[in-house]
C-alpha cells in the first residue's frame, strides 16, 4: 500500500518526516518496504500482511500512525444520507444470496456532467497506484480516491443501461458470460457471484464490471454501487477468472461492512464537490442480518505475562482505544479484566491473545525489558515416530538407496489402480490438472524421479522415500479423506559402478535385490512375521505390476500391508523407462506395529564348530516357500544358526506338480560342539513338521 505523506497528514497532525514515520510503523507491526518521491512529495510503501485490510487504505494507515504517536485521527465525515426516498422509487436491489453478499448500499446520480477530473486528484492517485494509473473520468476516479482514501471499493453503472432499472444479486447461471472493463468475454459458473439487472450479469461481483454498463461520455445517470461481499466467494472467482483487481485484492482481505453506506455517501459528496449536481435523495441499503457485536475479555495479569513486562488496566485501555476499540474497565476476583468490543474493521481480533498483541504494537515492543529465560528445561529430543523414521531411513540409506522428496499434488498415473477415481481425493480449485489430487501412493513419485533421471542418461537407481499418501475411506456411513505414512523404493538398472573386469561387475536389479532391501528394512527394525506371496491371484487387481514378478508384503501374519514387485513391461515401455524397475511400497504404521521396540541383544560368537547338512523335502508345487521356511525355523530350535535354498527342481523324474527344495542348514551350540545324535533329533523334527504342515515327502521314504 502506497501512502503520500501528504494525503496521510489529512488525517493525522503530526510533525514528523516520511523516515520517522516509516521507522515507527515497522516497530508497530506494519513493515515499510521503501520510500518513494513523487510530485506529492514523498510516499511510504507499506506491506500488509493478508490479515490487515483494514490498512489498504489511507485512512488505515492514518489510524496506526494515530496510535502509535498518540494524536487524535481526523475521519472522513461525509454528509449521511438517509434511507429511502426517491432513489427507491428509481430501482430496487435484490440480494439472493445474501450469504455471500452480506450488504448492498446503493445511490443514484441524475444530470451528471462526465467530464475530466481535477488535477489534485488525479495527483493523488498517480501518487498512491503508481505510474501504471491513467485517470478515465471524473466519476470512476472518484470511486478509485474512495477505495484508496477510505479502503472501500465502489462500482459506478451506467443507470440507463441496466434493464429494468434494478439491481439483482445472484450467482451466475450455467453458460452465462460476461465481456468486462478489458475487453475480453468471461464465461460465468454457478459458484460465481454476479451483479446482475432485469436480463443478464452486468458486473462480476467484486472483481471488474461489464463493458455494457460502462460510464461513458453519454452517460446521465449512474447508479454507484458500495457492497461487502465474503472474501473466499470473491479469491475463488479471482482465481478461477485469473482476473485480479484492486477491488479483489481488498474484498479477499475482508472489508469492513460499516463502511459500504458511509463510502458511497462519500463519493456523492466529492462529485458534487465537483459541481456534478442531482443525487437523487436516499440510500438503498440492503443489510438483512448486520455484523454482531464481537465481544472479548483481557486479563492485564495474562497480558503482563504474554509480553513479559508489567502493565497496568491503564495502559492497555489507552492502547485500545487509540486503535479504535470500544473498552469498558472492570475486575474479577483480584485480576484487572477489560471488556473489549472490537471494530467490525478488525475482523482479525478474535481471541484475547490478539488484544495482547494489540497492546504490545502500541506500548511499543521496544519497551520489553531484557531477561534471561529462566524455569526447568528439558532434554530435547524427537517424537517417537520421528525416531522410527529415523531409523527407517537409515536402514534404506546403508542399504545403498538415495532419499528422494516428490510432490504430495499428483495427477492420475499409469500406476494407479483400477479404483483410482473414486479413492483418489481430489483438490478443489486445483492450479492445473499437474496438481489436481492427493497421491495415494508414493510410487508414482518415485517412477517420475526414474524418468526424469532417464532422459539425462542416468538409468541405474536406488531410491526411496517416506511420506503420507491419503484416500477416500468409507467411514460412517460416509467416504471421508484418509491419511496414512508409508515407505517406498525403487531400484532400476545395475546395482552397483561397472568395473573393467566383468567378473566384478554388479548384477542388474531383480526381484530378489528388492526383497533383499525390504527384508533387510525388517531386520533392522526387528519387524516380526515377515511373509510375501505371489501375485497371481490378485493380478486383476494390479495391471500395473507384472503377474509373476510381484508379491504383497505381510507382517506379523496378518494383510496385506504392502506390494513388491517389477511394473508391467507395457507399462514401463508407455512410460519410457528401458530398463526393468522393481518397486516396493509398505505401510509405515503396519511396519510400525510389527517392530520390536526392545534394543538388539548381542552375544558372543561360538567358538564351537557348525555341522552342515543339505535337506531335500518334496512339495506340492502350491505349496510356497515361506511355509516351508517358517517349519525349519520352528523346528530347528536354538541349535539352527541359519538355513538358506541353494536349489529348486522340477521335471523328470519328479510326479507332475511336485518340487523339489535343497535346503542348506548350519547348527552350532554356543556351549558345546554338537554330537550327531542332537543334529538328527532336529532333522527328525523337521521332517515330520514338513509332512504333516506342507505335504512334503523325502527320497527313500515319507519322512
Amino acid at each position: 500500500m502506497r501512502v503520500p505523506l501528504e494525503w496521510l497528514k489529512e488525517f493525522v497532525e503530526i510533525d514528523a518526516s516520511a523516515e520517522q514515520i516509516a521507522a515507527k510503523l515497522t516497530m508497530g507491526g506494519l513493515e515499510v518496504e521503501g520510500i518513494e518521491t513523487s510530485g506529492l512529495g514523498p510516499v511510504i510503501d507499506v506491506y500488509v500482511t493478508p490479515n490487515r485490510g483494514d490498512c489498504l487504505s489511507i485512512l488505515g494507515v492514518a489510524r496506526e500512525v494515530s496510535a502509535l504517536y498518540g494524536v487524535p485521527l481526523r475521519g472522513v465525515h461525509p454528509t449521511p444520507s438517509q434511507g429511502g426516498g426517491a432513489v427507491a422509487l428509481l430501482t430496487s436491489v435484490t440480494l439472493e444470496a445474501p450469504e455471500l453478499c452480506p450488504r448492498y448500499a446503493a445511490r443514484i446520480l441524475t444530470n451528471v456532467k462526465i467530464g475530466p477530473t481535477p488535477d489534485w486528484m488525479i495527483q493523488r492517485l498517480q501518487a498512491t497506484v503508481g505510474l501504471e494509473f491513467r485517470s478515465v473520468n471524473n466519476v470512476v476516479d472518484v470511486t478509485n480516491y474512495v477505495m484508496l482514501e477510505m479502503g472501500q471499493p465502489l462500482h459506478a453503472f451506467d443507470f440507463d443501461r441496466l434493464a429494468g432499472g434494478r439491481i439483482i444479486v445472484r450467482t451466475a447461471s450455467q453458460g452465462e458470460s460476461i465481456t468486462t472493463l478489458d475487453g475480453k468475454e468471461r464465461a460465468l459458473s454457478p459458484e460465481m457471484l454476479v451483479i446482475a439487472d432485469a436480463e443478464k450479469p452486468v458486473a462480476i461481483a467484486g472483481i471488474m464490471g461489464g463493458s455494457e454498463t460502462e460510464i461513458s461520455p453519454s452517460t446521465s445517470r449512474i447508479l454507484i454501487e458500495s457492497a461487502h461481499f465474503a472474501p473466499l466467494s470473491i479469491r475463488r472467482t479471482s482465481r478461477a477468472l485469473g482476473l485480479r483487481t484492486e477491488a479483489s485484492y481488498r474484498y479477499e482481505r475482508v472489508v469492513d461492512p460499516d463502511l459500504a453506506r458511509r463510502a458511497v455517501d462519500r463519493a456523492c459528496d466529492l462529485l458534487a464537490q465537483m459541481g456534478l449536481t442531482g443525487a437523487s435523495e436516499g440510500v438503498i441499503d440492503q443489510y438483512p442480518h448486520p455484523t454482531g457485536e464481537r465481544r472479548l475479555d483481557l486479563r492485564v495479569e495474562r497480558a503482563s505475562a504474554l509480553l513479559g513486562m508489567e502493565l497496568s488496566g491503564h495502559i492497555c485501555a489507552d492502547a485500545l482505544r487509540a486503535l479504535g476499540f470500544e473498552v469498558e474497565t472492570g475486575s474479577s476476583g483480584v485480576h484487572d479484566v477489560l471488556s473489549v468490543v472490537a471494530p467490525t474493521f478488525r475482523s482479525d481480533v478474535t481471541i484475547e491473545e490478539d488484544l495482547v498483541e494489540e497492546v504490545g504494537r502500541i506500548h511499543g515492543f521496544e519497551n520489553i525489558p531484557e531477561a534471561l529465560p529462566c524455569g526447568a528445561t528439558t532434554q530435547g529430543g524427537d517424537s517417537a515416530l520421528g525416531a522410527f523414521i529415523t531409523k527407517v531411513k537409515r536402514s534404506l540409506v546403508s542399504g545403498g538407496l538415495q532419499e528422494v522428496i516428490t510432490h504430495s499434488l499428483t495427477p492420475p498415473s499409469r500406476l494407479d489402480g483400477p479404483d483410482s477415481a473414486e479413492r483418489r481425493v481430489p483438490v478443489r480449485n486445483a492450479l492445473s490438472a499437474e496438481v489436481g489430487g492427493l497421491r495415494r501412493s508414493l510410487l508414482p513419485g518415485l517412477v517420475a524421479a526414474a524418468q526424469h533421471n532417464g532422459r539425462y542418461g542416468a538409468h541405474s537407481l536406488a531410491l526411496f522415500e517416506v511420506g503420507r499418501v491419503w484416500q477416500n475411506e468409507p467411514s460412517a456411513g460416509e467416504v471421508r479423506p484418509t491419511e496414512y505414512l508409508a515407505v517406498a523404493g525403487l531400484l532400476m538398472g545395475r546395482l552397483g559402478e561397472a568395473g573393467w573386469r566383468k567378473e566384478l561387475s554388479s548384477e542388474p536389479a531383480d526381484f530378489y535385490a528388492a526383497r533383499g532391501v525390504v527384508e533387510r528394512l525388517a531386520a533392522d527394525l526387528g519387524a516380526q512375521g515377515l511373509t510375501f506371496r505371489p501375485l497371481e491371484a490378485r493380478a486383476s487387481e494390479l495391471p500395473q505390476f507384472h503377474p509373476g514378478r510381484t508379491a504383497t508384503i505381510g507382517l506379523r501374519g496378518g494383510a496385506p500391508e504392502g506390494i513388491l514387485g517389477e511394473i508391467h513391461p507395457g507399462v514401463a515401455a508407455e512410460l519410457g523407462l528401458r530398463e526393468r524397475v522393481y518397486l516396493f511400497e509398505l505401510s509405515l504404521e503396519g511396519l510400525r506395529a510389527a517392530a520390536s521396540e526392545t534394543d538388539r541383544q548381542f552375544r558372543p560368537i561360538s567358538r564351537f564348530p557348525a555341522i552342515t547338512r543339505d535337506l531335500a523335502p518334496r512339495t506340492p508345487v502350491g505349496v510356497e516357500y515361506a511355509e516351508v521356511a517358517n517349519v525349519v525355523r520352528a523346528e530347528g530350535g536354538e541349535l539352527l544358526e541359519e538355513f538358506r535354498l541353494v536349489d529348486l527342481f522340477r521335471g523328470e523324474p519328479l510326479p507332475e506338480g511336485t518340487q523339489s527344495l535343497t535346503l542348506s542348514l548350519s547348527f552350532r551350540s554356543p556351549d558345546h560342539t554338537l554330537g550327531e545324535t542332537e543334529v538328527e533329533e532336529a532333522l527328525k523334527r523337521m521332517r515330520g513338521a514338513l509332512s504333516d504342515r506342507c505335504q512334503a515327502t523325502f527320497a527313500g521314504g515319507p519322512g
